[in-house]
């Protein structure tokens, strides 16, 4: 019988030292996510590490801490790696900074089957072979319920809900028709509703992943006022990896109908553009995914 591989990903629910510093700085934003009950303290984008190691290896996945996990893969999760005592191999993760000391990315060096991007290969001083992808377009590969596309959605970050003025945003994208995912939703619940959209409009990264794996048009866009001049490092390293430039779209342009078409429109090219690239991403991790396949 296969044994289950252990995976470390970032998760309230399963990790008590981390659920207490979401609280203590975040806690209004989780409190108002915190139902139903069964999906309270979970990141969708985080727990589908499960789905798509499941996925890559064959094997059944659970949740293990850092310091008794075999991999770790998606999430930025490489400094909270080595500062808690990681011992896994790492496929596919990233860096949410470049600022990886020499020692510390050396330590690590021969543990790496995959990294999220070109970014955070160069921070960990990785050879140029060293394979690239978010784990997250493994989905491209993952069975799903297939349903007619319609309609723009928009899925929310946790900390989207942090602030009266995105809480007010969000309100108006339901008034507007958008159809709201909030980042609790199950990754397969996830998965189907972006791949049955014609638009999605993503306030974090790994809804614009799935589209992006899904073949769905994706635009990240900032409910944050004023709009941020400037994307995370981590958008920048994964969008490197598909070939595409690191933008995020003003929420007035998101709920203007005029404005929202165009940036469809341009999402839709991306599609096209980077599809092939996505294809040889997903083979480059599969076949990185190898030693992980093993156990009895």
């Amino acid at each position: 019988m296969t044994a289950a591989l252990r995976a470390f990903w970032w998760s309230p629910r399963r990790d008590p030292r981390t659920m207490l510093s979401e609280l203590r700085h975040n806690g209004s934003a989780w409190g108002r996510l915190a139902l139903p009950l069964s999906r309270a303290g979970t990141n969708h984008g985080d727990e589908l590490a499960a789905l798509v190691l499941e996925e890559a290896t064959g094997r059944p996945v659970r949740w293990a801490p850092l310091g008794r996990e075999e991999v770790v893969a998606i999430g930025s999760i490489v400094v909270p790696y080595l500062r808690h005592g990681g011992t896994g191999l790492i496929w596919g993760t990233g860096v949410h900074t470049p600022e990886v000391s020499g020692p510390d990315a050396a330590r690590i060096t021969d543990r790496v089957l995959a990294i999220r991007g070109p970014r955070a290969r160069a921070a960990l001083r990785l050879a140029e072979e060293t394979p690239l992808g978010d784990p997250g377009l493994i989905v491209r590969a993952v069975p799903r319920n297939g349903r007619a596309r319609a309609g723009t959605v928009l899925v929310t970050h946790f900390l989207s809900y942090r602030t009266a003025g995105e809480r007010a945003r969000i309100r108006a994208a339901r008034a507007a028709g958008i159809r709201v995912l909030p980042p609790t939703l199950a990754p397969r619940d996830m998965i189907d509703e972006i791949a049955s959209a014609d638009h999605v409009l993503s306030a974090g990264m790994h809804g614009v992943i799935l589209a992006h794996a899904l073949r769905t048009p994706a635009t990240l866009v900032s409910l944050r006022d004023p709009h941020p001049a400037t994307v995370a490092f981590k958008y920048h390293d994964y969008l490197d990896s598909v070939g595409l430039p690191a933008r995020a779209a003003a929420w007035s342009r998101a709920v203007d109908p005029v404005e929202r078409r165009a940036l469809l429109d341009r999402a839709a090219a991306d599609v096209e553009r980077i599809d092939a690239r996505i294809d040889r991403l997903v083979d480059g991790l599969l076949a990185a995914a190898a030693p992980l396949r093993s156990g009895h």
